[in-house]
């Protein structure tokens, strides 16, 4: 496994974490057009105190924070509310016939009960001692955002029956040749279920692993732009 499919896999624990302690956002991916003002994204905060909230965008390592602005970049959220955030390209050197992958990260900072930021009004604390020492994680909510040049038109699933599959030995090959990023939600080979999923990245491939007694047609789907999940594909293994 190389390290992007590492971090793809390590990313993909860290959205699910996220589902469970961290501030809930939106949308599950952005597209962003490189000619655009900026797209927007609702952040909430499902819980009964308040939260800092800070955001950034990284390339698709996760190493390196990418050309972009987020505003506001560190804000308190009271507990039940919602708030808007603004996501700006501030530069960077797009492929132009190819989606570029960047990860949008929203992280939920929960409060202790000495911290001034997170006391109400009359000046007392949000938590109380017996409860902050219960609130000591801060979770990323990543999700995925898709710089999309305006060359490419159309949607993912417009032509996810593309995918075409080689098979080597306990490996399986996905090809993609097209300009979009295929984020599988399903995969299966015959009637096995291949439950380690994640995206193919334009105009490249991934390998999976095949479990033992594995045979048949392939079948997938892809998350669409909205988050969705697309019909069925077939094809039969090269």
């Amino acid at each position: 496994m190389s390290s992007l499919q590492s971090i793809a896999a390590e990313k993909i624990k860290v959205e699910k974490n996220s589902q469970e302690f961290g501030v809930k956002l939106g949308v599950s991916r952005l597209i962003y057009s490189p000619g655009s003002m900026g797209q927007s994204i609702s952040v909430s905060n499902p819980r009964d105190y308040p939260m800092l909230v800070q955001s950034r965008v990284y390339t698709e390592d996760m190493k390196s924070k990418a050309p972009f602005v987020v505003t506001p970049p560190l804000f308190r959220l009271d507990g039940l509310q919602q708030n808007n955030l603004r996501i700006i390209r501030t530069g960077g050197d797009f492929a132009k016939d190819r989606e570029t992958l960047q990860w949008l990260c929203v992280k939920g900072i929960p409060p202790k009960a000495d911290d001034l930021w997170a006391k109400d009004k009359e000046g007392k604390p949000a938590v109380n001692k017996a409860v902050s020492l219960n609130l000591k994680l801060s979770v990323d909510n990543c999700i995925k955002l898709f710089v999309r040049p305006e060359s490419i038109k159309g949607h993912p699933d417009d032509v996810a029956s593309s995918l075409s599959w080689v098979r080597h030995g306990s490996q399986l090959k996905a090809v993609n040749d097209t300009p979009f990023y295929m984020n599988l939600s399903s995969l299966k080979v015959g009637n096995t279920d291949i439950s380690d999923i994640h995206y193919v990245p334009p105009f490249s491939s991934y390998i999976f692993a095949l479990p033992k007694g594995t045979a048949g047609k392939v079948y997938w789907t892809v998350v669409t732009d909205y988050g969705g999940v697309s019909k069925v594909y077939q094809a039969d293994i090269k």
